[in-house]
């Protein structure tokens, strides 16, 4: 999940500074972010002023939530900047299913299960995790096909989901 969450802020990043010609997109006046949006910039720049690092773009990018990044494909945006950014931020996607309104319901899906897991939420219950995992996988495969086969060694999904929970109740106790 990590690794899906850095591409996709990436590559919506960089679409973004080639869209707008500028590496502070967010900056533009007139802005297009919607004020929740722009808070969330506003928000993130006091964060970075904080510890004091320079307040570049690329730092700026790492602050922002993926709530935030998740929050950029609401159909308030459709017509904004997605008309242009799709092939550039979903590169391998099949283009017969690149449309604005997939790829969110897409990585809402995807937020909601990383938020989940990140708060340490018991997720094995779930009747469709083999599904959420395949939805992973293949959104994964929409920035670079290379990233699924990159992932840190580790034991697959499969063999983990198969043993069930009680295999792992005592490393969860």
């Amino acid at each position: 999940m990590g690794y899906l969450e850095v591409a996709f802020r990436n590559n919506l990043h960089d679409a973004l500074v080639a869209f707008y010609r500028a590496p502070a997109w967010y900056d533009i006046v007139p802005a297009w972010l919607l004020p929740r949006e722009q808070d969330a910039i506003a928000a993130a720049k006091t964060e970075l002023q904080k510890r004091p690092v320079p307040l570049e773009p690329s730092r700026l990018v790492a602050e922002l939530s993926f709530g935030f990044w998740t929050s950029l494909l609401s159909r308030s945006y459709e017509q904004v900047i997605w008309p242009g950014l799709l092939k550039p931020v979903f590169p391998h996607m099949p283009r017969r299913e690149r449309t604005r309104q997939r790829v969110a319901e897409r990585m809402h899906e995807v937020r909601k299960l990383r938020n989940r897991v990140f708060h340490h939420e018991p997720i094995w219950r779930l009747r469709d995790l083999p599904r959420r995992h395949a939805a992973l996988e293949e959104t994964l495969r929409w920035f670079e096909p290379v990233l699924s086969r990159i992932l840190p060694d580790a034991p697959t999904f499969t063999e983990v989901h198969a043993k069930g929970p009680t295999a792992f109740e005592v490393d969860v106790q």
